[in-house]
C-alpha cells in the first residue's frame, strides 16, 4: 500500500477518534469539526484504495 494512503487512513482514524472524545468530554463544535476532517481523510483513503486495486486488475 502506498505511504501516503496509510497515512491517510491513520490521520482519518486518529481524527474521527479524537473529535468523537472532544464532542463527549469539551467543546461540542470543535469536536464534530475534527470528527467531520477525520471522516474527509477517511473517504480519500479510500478512494486511493479502490483507485489502486482498480489499476491492478487492469
Amino acid at each position: 500500500m502506498n505511504p501516503l494512503t496509510l497515512l491517510l487512513a491513520i490521520l482519518g482514524l486518529t481524527g474521527f477518534a479524537l473529535g468523537a472524545v472532544l464532542t463527549a468530554t469539551g467543546p461540542l463544535e470543535m469536536g464534530v469539526i475534527i470528527m467531520g476532517l477525520g471522516l474527509v481523510f477517511q473517504t480519500i483513503s479510500l478512494a486511493r484504495i479502490r483507485r489502486a486495486k482498480a489499476r491492478e486488475t487492469q
